[in-house]
């Protein structure tokens, strides 16, 4: 995407980089509110042509123009001098799951995203930058945030290169701060799930917990960015976090002390004297696959006769890395992975993804999936298509029911649009339902912790009555792990 041209400058606007005049001159005024009456008569501008089309012309405003960003097709979003907002809004335009396909109704939902941005621009607009440049940026901001925040959807957001930035590191493996996977419905930090083996994980932080302070300050209704500046920060540092939680009457503090977190997306280690392969899923990254064939082929050569695969507290990722996890399990030409459905206003426009294969495959072994509240997104792609193809059995409780599907759209300034643009249904054309993939074996996770892991146990038993093997019997109470020769996973990663 290009940048904003010249020639859309401000007459009197300083080269970018230049400091502001004095807050109280009067070329200041000039500045700071022509910034915003800059911004705002590109927004409404889309809502005076919806209003002089449905009165004089006697028709929905895009049966007679299309439109980008509220303007007729001749104007270039990314020549604006608001790119973001233009980009953004022609996006949601163009390819959102809900947007309505009838005229009259596309352009009132045109005139309520100009709405949102609008409400957007006020939000920061009485917060001026360094520089002109920067302020007219962050209105830019403002509006596509806000556009995105108008919609009934919390998947579709709008990131600034500060919010981008933590997710592209979770992805690629590495970061520092507690490790957690959060979701912000409705302005609330809340867990899908810690990270296996963090800091969040070892202080006890749960799925469904709700971060409602950090060091005292309040999170709710904080922009992600500030928010995350909040939680996250060097190693060797703490954060003091407030939290609420379902069950309890009263919200507690927690002590995290931040750390590098190498996020390994997968972890190995033989269960059942080395009978049953658990294979640990952390994230469907860009290391993935690459970490997930070395696991299988050290089970292989370990010779073990089934495989547990986790996907506990697995909140998603790359839908290419669940294709190709799945074709680690089934042939390619048993069917699709997955279907998408990109029809609009209740439209099936159903398109298969093919499985992915190459690599380690194991076709034949049994398997059983571990889920969780906290397995979402990619997670239950593949515990969907494993259970469709007869592959596996599912094990453990259901998974959060994130059945939508965002497309990731990176601008040229780190910034990054994610737009929900279709649904995701399973081989059977089954769509994951809100409340979750329910599990083969129910097994809730264990009351007191000297239990052990009581759903691994279940899975490894499942796999092993699979493999005409003897189970294992439970630990008698009080025993550190949940059966004789099950090892509680505190593997190390696989690279």
């Amino acid at each position: 995407m290009t940048g904003p041209d010249a020639s859309d400058d401000l007459a009197a606007a300083p080269r970018p980089g230049d400091p502001l005049p004095q807050r109280n001159g009067a070329l200041w005024r000039v500045l700071f509110f022509g910034s915003i009456v800059a911004l705002l008569v590109v927004v409404s501008f889309g809502v005076g042509m919806l209003s002089e089309r449905m009165l004089f012309a006697g028709g929905g405003l895009l049966e007679r123009t299309g439109v980008i960003g509220g303007l007729t097709t001749d104007f270039d979003p990314a020549a604006s001098a608001f790119p973001r907002y233009a980009e953004t809004k022609a996006l949601l335009q163009d390819e959102y799951l809900f947007r309505p396909t009838d005229s009259d109704a596309a352009a009132t939902f045109s005139a309520e995203l100009d709405q949102g941005a609008m409400a957007g621009v006020a939000a920061v607009a009485a917060t001026p930058e360094a520089t002109l440049d920067d302020y007219r940026r962050e209105l830019d901001y403002g509006a596509a945030q806000g556009m995105t925040a108008a919609l009934d959807d919390p998947y579709t957001i709008f990131l600034e290169p500060v919010e981008q930035e933590p997710l592209a590191e979770q992805l690629e493996g590495e970061y520092e701060g507690i490790g957690v996977w959060v979701e912000h419905p409705e302005g609330e930090y809340r867990i899908v799930a810690p990270i296996p083996g963090s800091p969040a994980d070892e202080a006890g932080i749960q799925p469904g917990d709700v971060l409602i302070a950090a060091d005292g300050t309040p999170l709710t209704g904080l922009p992600d960015d500030r928010a995350l500046a909040l939680i996250r920060g060097p190693a060797g540092t703490t954060v003091r976090l407030t939290i609420r939680r379902e069950g309890r009457p009263d919200d507690f503090d927690l002590e995290v002390e931040r750390r590098a977190i190498a996020m390994p997306s997968v972890v190995y280690e033989p269960q059942a004297d080395g009978r049953v392969a658990w294979i640990s899923i952390g994230i469907f990254g860009d290391k993935t696959t690459e970490q997930l064939d070395r696991a299988l082929s050290e089970a292989k050569a370990d010779g073990v006769q089934g495989i547990v695969l986790d996907l506990r507290g697995n909140g998603g990722g790359w839908v290419t890395s669940a294709r190709e996890m799945v074709g680690r399990f089934v042939p390619q030409n048993r069917g699709p992975a997955l279907y998408e459905d990109s029809g609009a206003a209740g439209e099936d426009r159903l398109e298969a993804e093919s499985i992915v294969g190459g690599g380690q495959q194991v076709f034949d072994l049994p398997m059983a999936v571990l889920i969780d509240g906290g397995s979402a997104s990619a997670s239950e792609i593949v515990a969907g298509a494993l259970r469709d193809y007869d592959r596996a059995v599912l094990v453990g409780q259901p998974s959060f029911g994130k059945g939508l599907v965002q497309r990731v759209h990176d601008f040229d300034d780190g910034s990054s649009a994610r737009i929900t643009f279709a649904r995701w249904l399973t081989p059977d054309k089954e769509p994951i339902p809100a409340d979750g993939i329910r599990p083969d074996i129910a097994v809730a996770p264990p009351q007191n912790p000297d239990e052990g892991d009581v759903q691994l146990l279940a899975a490894v038993n499942e796999v092993l009555r699979a493999a005409g093997e003897s189970e294992l019997t439970p630990a008698a109470p009080g025993a550190a792990t949940p059966a004789a020769n099950l090892a509680t996973p505190q593997a190390t990663p696989v690279d």
